[in-house]
């Protein structure tokens, strides 16, 4: 009888989130990496990249021959090798960690994808009965190991694999801190998934505090394929290499406990990878390598520890998002100065409600003009907002884990956001505006089953009441990893603020409507499911419906 007979399980809930923080902020000139002097397998680290074989097995051959080169004792393979692989890397004396195609899955969904995916597993075992090389498996890559469910079925799994196949051990990879992951122990070794951390030294050794066979399943951080050359531009290959030469002298130091695998993500560049503006391979598309792949194979070989690179010339800033702000702001404060009626309406509607709703429903003199520059004026501050969320979402490393958990269809749209802010930005301020207009026509049809109302109020009711937009530019201009508001506190303003704010511009809206047309109850209800924050609120509803993991969503974005 197979032991890997299906199991069951169920799926979770929703969120969608763009603005999160850290930005990777340039270290100091590197220390000289010193790898352990110690020759015996036991102590010193296996090194290795992960790569995603080509198809030609001709291709692949080779590709593995030239990754032997640089002094690599291990890979990393994302997907089960064929024989032909596999027989080539026990003549080169590499050690291969493959993959199990499970990647970022909430806990609850873990059981169920393994059992799907056993036929595989079945193969792989086999596979490792003939060939030395084959001797770790990997569980999951990214799931939701901040849970016990999770920490059980890996455990299992992990039984089943060793009554299988005594000689085969299991990792899992994962992004969190050990302070989150419950699972460490479920599996034979753990492996972090480091890319575009920080201080990659201080994840490895929190974790290596707790649990001894910890490794690092991904290190690096990515290139953007538009930038210039040099060290003094962002994202730049330049940059991406004296990243790894740093982490190699604080992780392979000769004083300290080093980890027992290390590698390095990725040795070519993903044929389609879910951000485009992100790439990490040590070779682009075509196989041009770049300068991290010197330093892979001088520190892998040893013959080199540390490296020099060209300073190039920094990148001119962009003021636009800066001009565009504070020209909005400039825009507001000459509409106050020069318009009688916004600066009586300031006053009404915040000192005299009563005065406010009467001019209301007069309708005389209502400046329609002005009123329709300050709904546009609403939708540009959100849509600012917008766009400053994506930047900073590009920035962060946990952005592609959030995105790769989502349903393939948000995936794409999000992931065209985060690659092009300003587009993020005119869609989010023309969707607010889409749904106010939507709104408004829906307010303005239903006063007129009772009472005249026309366009000028129409405007007056919806736009007035979403003053607080306007508050969110300065907040956004001073939201950055160096900037008074930091990423996260800006996050948490867009997702608690702007929820709150919503609500009771709703609010405010249907009680304006109440006094002045005096319409039945049931208008009223029927309008509230048509404002924004009602239909917000059911899209992120069917989001949950259609199984969007919001809690892992939540996590990953906290946490990774």
């Amino acid at each position: 009888m197979d032991v890997f007979s299906p199991t069951s399980s169920s799926g979770v809930l929703v969120l969608l989130l763009m603005g999160v923080l850290i930005c990777i902020a340039p270290a100091p000139a590197p220390a000289t990496p010193q790898l352990p002097t110690d020759s015996s397998s036991s102590t010193s680290p296996q090194l290795g990249v992960v790569w995603t074989p080509p198809s030609p097995p001709d291709s692949a051959l080779a590709a593995l021959d030239r990754l032997a080169a640089t002094g690599a004792t291990a890979v990393r393979l994302t997907h089960l090798p064929p024989d032909t692989l596999a027989t080539r890397a026990d003549s080169l004396g590499l050690q291969l960690y493959v993959d199990l195609p499970i990647s970022h899955v909430p806990a609850a969904s873990l059981a169920d994808t393994l059992s799907q995916v056993a036929p595989t597993l079945n193969r792989l075992l086999a596979l490792a009965t003939r060939h030395s090389s084959v001797a770790h498996v990997g569980l999951a890559r990214i799931a939701d190991t901040t849970v016990p469910v999770a920490c059980r079925t890996l455990r299992e799994w992990t039984n089943r694999v060793h009554e299988q196949a005594p000689s085969v051990q299991t990792y899992y990879v994962t992004p969190f801190p050990p302070a989150v992951d419950r699972c460490g122990d479920a599996v034979d070794r753990p492996l972090l998934d480091l890319r575009g951390h920080p201080r990659p030294d201080e994840r490895w050794r929190a974790w290596a505090a707790h649990t001894e066979a910890v490794g690092i399943g991904a290190l690096g951080t990515w290139t953007r394929p538009s930038a210039s050359s040099g060290l003094q531009v962002p994202r730049s290959p330049e940059r991406q290499a004296r990243y790894l030469e740093e982490a190699f002298a604080q992780l392979l130091d000769s004083t300290r406990t080093a980890p027992p695998v290390l590698f390095v993500a990725r040795w070519q560049d993903a044929a389609a990878p879910r951000l485009p503006s992100r790439r990490y391979g040590l070779h682009d598309g075509p196989g041009r390598s770049r300068p991290a792949a010197a330093v892979v194979r001088g520190v892998y070989s040893g013959t080199q520890r540390t490296f020099a690179f060209a300073d190039g010339s920094p990148p001119a800033r962009s003021h636009a998002p800066l001009l565009l702000g504070w020209g909005l702001v400039a825009l507001l404060g000459g509409l106050y100065a020069g318009n009688l009626f916004v600066r009586q309406t300031v006053v009404r509607y915040f000192t005299a409600p009563g005065f406010y709703r009467d001019a209301l429903r007069d309708g005389h003199d209502l400046s329609p003009a002005a009123n329709g520059l300050l709904l546009v004026l609403v939708a540009a501050a959100l849509g600012i907002a917008g766009a400053r969320a994506a930047q900073l979402a590009a920035a962060h490393p946990g952005t592609e884990h959030v995105l790769r958990s989502l349903p393939n269809a948000l995936q794409s749209t999000l992931a065209q956001g985060v690659g092009h802010p300003a587009l993020a930005g005119l869609s989010v301020g023309g969707l607010a505006l889409g749904l106010l207009l939507l709104w408004m026509g829906a307010l303005i049809g239903a006063a007129r089953l009772s009472a005249r109302f026309s366009l000028a109020q129409g405007l007056v009711l919806v736009t007035w009441p979403c003053w607080p937009a306007l508050l969110i530019v300065p907040v956004a201009l001073a939201a950055g990893p160096n900037a008074p508001l930091s990423p996260w506190a800006f996050a948490l303003l867009l997702l608690g603020g702007g929820g709150v704010a919503l609500l009771l511009q709703t609010v405010r809206v249907l009680s304006d409507f109440w006094r002045v047309v005096d319409a039945p109850p049931w208008t009223v209800l029927l309008l509230f499911v048509l404002s924004p924050s009602a239909l917000t609120s059911a899209a992120v509803l069917a989001a949950a419906y259609d199984g969007v993991p919001v809690r892992f969503l939540w996590r990953l974005a906290v946490h990774a």
